[in-house]
């Protein structure tokens, strides 16, 4: 599939915003004014549908993204990320929306949002459509031609190709969403052009409106024979729109298709006055929508950064990339930070058991817990219950009998370091454990939970190593972010009144991604106690002075289960924070 690249898209319109018409557009009418004359009688659509609205900024134009991001998904796979001028970090075949016309309202109106969904549904089916590729297959194939043939033959792909895919969306609901969008950037481009003279511009206008349609206004004689080829060349493109071929098939369809019939049209609109001289694609594609998207973002109206951030970060929840999450903890300027993701693709892991551990670990945790009261009254011996003393001469039962039960509610976290030196009987040992400490904890109200982490290709991995109740696992690899790990553990732990506590296993000081005492300082914050085990690391100064007093030491791997048990018992369920090194 070629690259695609990254559309800035500030309004649905025939005209790039770098031109001195398509600056305009918003001049005299707001979006407000433009949805109630041409979508007066049209309800909300997306009220149906969408309920994840807030009054506050930020929540809202997270949960509009969110929205937009689902709608994309369903329109194809390669329609690329759905975000907001300014948030983009990656932006290769990504959909980047200005947010002035959505700003100062909140919630944002629905007619409002489902014109954003006109315009996400119109960009996204180009990219399914592979647009970008058509223009350069068209690009190989055209003969020499003048520039200013060019231009006009530029103005004819650009909107035989906005008429393919509408006529693809109007297949379907989501033609209701384009077909608001449209309308609003018909009335537009019909405003500055009805009292023009005649022109490829105003053609190409007459064209989109006739065969989607819509009204046509101020029509000229002048205008019926290129507009009957051209309705002509739009019902083609439906019908490749319609066929089972595959997209680079459609794409060398439509490229054959406009230049033939070009060959029709050219001697008639020739000499047709053209208002907006710019070509509609370059060669260099990328890198001039690069500079186009610099130039339109200087003159948009911003989100402020701590807005941005905290979009971000209200995404990053539901999203696999959660290092918005990681910066907002850490800080937006530091240099250190490396991209996190968690990672979903694990394998089964087959741990051997120790039986006896787990009756020890049991036996803690029923020990160490809190304790519940049950009081069974109605018994005929026990203690007496002056509740129930008037049962005395009558049946006898004014007896009760007390009864503790340990609540065992504990909320521990297993963080392990799956990095490339854990490879072999290390991570068997880790997966040994971690099957014996889920076993003790299953059949309560504990609340387990293991990840592991390790790197790939620069990306911190965070991977979850207990799904419904199976041990999974992951190949080790890569470099130790241990910093990022421990605050991605910290984070995604519960907020209740439970214990909440981390043990975190590794083999090794961290030497990626963010220093590590910015975990151990949202690990406080958050009054979860955090515990490392170094285990079988030589240079112990240099994971004390990470560390500090949470590191705690073992000789070799064959003593984890062991040391686990001693955790719990001491530093866990005692609510200590140090146990000497001799202890474990």
């Amino acid at each position: 599939m070629p690259e695609q690249p990254t559309k800035f898209i500030n309004k649905y319109n025939m005209y790039d915003s770098k031109s001195e018409i398509g600056k305009n557009l918003f001049k005299d009418e707001t979006l407000d004014d433009l949805l109630d004359l041409t979508c007066s009688n049209q309800s909300g659509i997306s009220d149906y549908w969408r309920r994840n609205t807030s009054s506050m900024e930020a929540s809202e134009l997270a949960n509009i993204l969110r929205a937009l991001n689902k709608v994309a998904g369903y329109i194809g796979r390669n329609v690329g990320q759905i975000e907001w001028a300014g948030m983009s970090h990656n932006t290769n075949g990504h959909i980047i929306l200005n947010p002035g016309s959505m700003m100062g309202k909140y919630p944002v109106p629905t007619r409002k949002f489902d014109y954003l969904v006109g315009i996400v549904v119109h960009e996204g089916l180009h990219q399914v459509e592979w647009s970008n590729y058509l223009w350069e297959k068209v690009h190989e194939n055209i003969p020499e031609m003048k520039m200013s043939e060019k231009i006009i033959f530029h103005k004819i792909i650009y909107k035989g190709e906005d008429i393919y895919v509408d006529s693809i969306a109007d297949k379907s609901v989501l033609g209701l969403y384009t077909r608001m969008a449209r309308r609003v950037a018909m009335e537009q481009a019909s405003r500055i052009l009805r009292k023009g003279p005649i022109s490829v511009d105003a053609l190409v206008l007459h064209w989109w409106q006739i065969f989607l349609g819509e009204n046509i206004s101020n029509g000229n004689a002048s205008y019926e024979k290129p507009l009957n080829i051209l309705i002509d060349l739009g019902q083609r493109l439906k019908e490749i729109g319609g066929l089972p071929k595959g997209v680079t098939s459609r794409c060398e369809l439509r490229s054959q298709l406009y230049i033939e019939f070009w060959e029709k049209i050219k001697g008639l609109i020739s000499s047709f006055e053209v208002f907006d001289k710019s070509l509609c694609w370059y060669p260099e594609a990328a890198l001039q929508d690069k500079k186009t998207q610099q130039r339109e973002t200087r003159s948009q109206p911003r989100l402020s950064k701590a807005t941005i951030h905290n979009i971000e970060e209200r995404l990053a929840y539901n999203s696999l990339d959660i290092t918005p999450i990681i910066r907002s903890i850490v800080g937006p300027d530091n240099e250190d930070i490396v991209p996190t993701s968690r990672w979903d693709f694990n394998i089964p892991a087959h741990p051997v058991i120790d039986y006896k551990l787990v009756a020890r670990l049991k036996g803690i945790l029923q020990k160490y817990s809190d304790q519940r009261t049950i009081l069974t009254r109605g018994l005929t011996s026990g203690r007496v219950d002056r509740r129930k003393l008037y049962r005395a001469p009558i049946n006898g039962r004014c007896f009760l009998e007390k009864q503790k039960i340990p609540l065992l509610d504990w909320n521990i976290c297993l963080l392990v370091d799956a990095t490339g030196s854990m490879k072999g009987p290390k991570w068997r040992m880790v997966e040994n454990t971690l099957g014996t400490i889920h076993k003790a904890f299953s059949g309560f109200q504990n609340r387990l939970q293991a990840y592991a982490y390790f790197e790939v290709e620069g990306v911190c991995m965070i991977s979850n190593l207990i799904k419904e109740h199976r041990i999974l696992s992951v190949p080790p690899c890569g470099q130790t972010a241990s910093g990022q790990a421990i605050i991605a553990a910290a984070h995604f732990m519960p907020d209740d009144k439970r214990r909440r506590f981390i043990i975190h296993i590794t083999d090794g000081e961290s030497n990626f991604g963010c220093d590590v005492k910015f975990g151990i300082n949202h690990c406080k914050a958050r009054h979860i106690h955090l515990v490392t085990l170094g285990v079988a690391y030589k240079d112990r100064d240099a994971m004390r002075k990470q560390y500090g007093r949470t590191i705690q030491f073992i000789d070799h791997f064959g003593q984890l289960p062991s040391a686990v048990e001693k955790l719990l018992k001491w530093t866990l369920l005692k609510n200590k924070t140090h146990v000497s090194e001799s202890g474990v």
